[in-house]
């Protein structure tokens, strides 16, 4: 079986982590999911009945005798249902699918997986594996040998993992421990831009329109939005930073753990992508500045609409979105680390700013290694990203319920399309 060396971009939400997931797709070396992988989430210290990026993770011990690989790989044993109820459509556990793709959010891509053959090649070859690694491997090779009869799969040296909650992955040292010569990646975009994207895409939510570009919501609405919990979303980017400043105390800086800045990948893409492929031990090529999907052009996941290429233009709508006492607020929380963080240097060497500036540093210092309190820390601090605070109804709240009915009513020829046209029709679940 293949022996693959993992490349994990191990960020948060709304932080850049798919851009370079998609960079990767068509170097010569790296092969990419078209969707975001992680490890299972931990739920055995609270039983978390939501869903949201954060969720703390943990890679198992993996013995075929006592563990069903399906479950350890938090992958289903039967081919997924496509949910095609108004509200209730989810992510696809798998990606692909025929003509569909999970990141391919504007725009329509030619594709096919072979689920069957996907599920055959596990449970043949699940009782050869030693460890957690070697499944992981035989995960990698079914996976890619099963979507479009492994067309994009070339005997690549590395392979691209993302999540966008993988930098609250519980057990860091078993990753690189037991997954041979791995890397991990985090992004870390600016904190108004997280800000800000996190308010579009909650505000979104509310009015109905949700994740396609059409039909629009004006800024106008999502500025004047604020049922949201501000400050946690500030306080949860603050935390994220602070996580990756111990792991590179942890796991050195530029060897295992390397952290780099979205906005200066964005601003110069060739210098941060040259310096990114020495880091990682990989040739660089200009395919590393031209993100694809399955060797496609891609045109992102943003909420502001689809993009070619590598745009640095997203931070022009910021102001368009936010307020400017939300902005003033986002500043006096955040400038203690962002004075000494926004820097053009092309990766991030944490250890070089003051523990000071970091959000809970001591607490996360001291609970690093304690699994059990910062698994539950972690938890905590992201679960008030979607709370929505509590008071008189807003006037807004009117245009809401009828914006959202003029949304469904533009959806239902998408829905019927979705529910009677297997091979056509997008989903809608963000």
């Amino acid at each position: 079986m293949k022996k693959f060396k993992t490349i994990f971009i191990a960020g948060i939400n709304r932080s850049g982590g798919s851009l370079l997931a998609r960079l990767f797709d068509s170097h010569t070396n790296t092969i990419s999911y078209p969707i975001e992988l992680g490890f299972p989430e931990i739920n055995n210290y609270y039983n978390i009945t939501d869903n949201y990026a954060g969720i703390p993770q943990t890679i198992s011990d993996y013995d075929y005798k006592e563990n069903n690989p399906f479950k350890i790989l938090g992958i289903p044993e039967h081919k997924p249902k496509v949910s095609t109820t108004w509200g209730k459509e989810r992510s696809d556990p798998i990606g692909v699918r025929e003509n569909y793709l999970e990141k391919v959010f504007y725009g329509n891509i030619k594709t096919n997986f072979d689920f069957e053959g996907f599920k055959s090649l596990i449970v043949n070859n699940a009782s050869k594996c030693k460890n957690i690694y070697d499944l992981y491997n035989l995960r990698h090779h079914a996976y890619f040998k099963s979507w479009d009869h492994g067309k994009i799969y070339r005997n690549q040296e590395y392979i691209i993992m993302h999540s966008s909650g993988g930098i609250y992955l519980s057990n860091f040292d078993k990753y690189f421990t037991d997954f041979i010569d791995s890397k991990a990646v985090f992004p870390i975009r600016n904190v108004i831009g997280f800000v800000a994207a996190e308010k579009t895409r909650l505000a979104r939510r509310y009015y109905g329109s949700r994740r396609f570009a059409w039909p629009r919501l004006p800024n106008i609405f999502v500025k004047n939005f604020h049922s949201y919990d501000l400050d946690g979303q500030i306080k949860s980017w603050l935390s994220a930073i602070t996580r990756a400043r111990l792991l590179q105390e942890e796991y050195a800086t530029q060897d295992n753990f390397i952290v780099y800045r979205h906005d200066i990948l964005t601003k110069k893409p060739e210098e941060v992508m040259r310096k990114l492929s020495s880091c990682l031990n990989i040739d660089y090529e200009e395919t590393l500045i031209k993100p694809t999907i399955a060797g496609e052009n891609w045109l992102g996941n943003s909420h502001y609409g689809p993009t070619k290429g590598i745009s640095n233009n997203i931070k022009d709508n910021y102001n368009k979105v936010l307020s400017t006492s939300e902005i003033g607020k986002i500043k006096d929380l955040s400038s203690k680390l962002t004075e000494k963080l926004y820097t053009d240097d092309e990766v991030v060497d944490l250890c070089k700013i003051s523990e000071s500036c970091f959000y809970d540093y001591k607490y996360q210092k001291r609970y690093f290694k304690d699994k059990d309190k910062i698994v539950l820390y972690s938890a905590l601090i992201n679960s008030s990203k979607r709370k929505m605070t509590v008071s008189t109804a807003p006037i807004y709240s009117i245009f809401a319920l009828l914006y959202s009915i003029f949304v469904r009513a533009v959806h239902i020829p998408r829905m019927i399309k979705l529910k009677y046209f297997k091979k056509t029709g997008k989903q809608n679940y963000t």
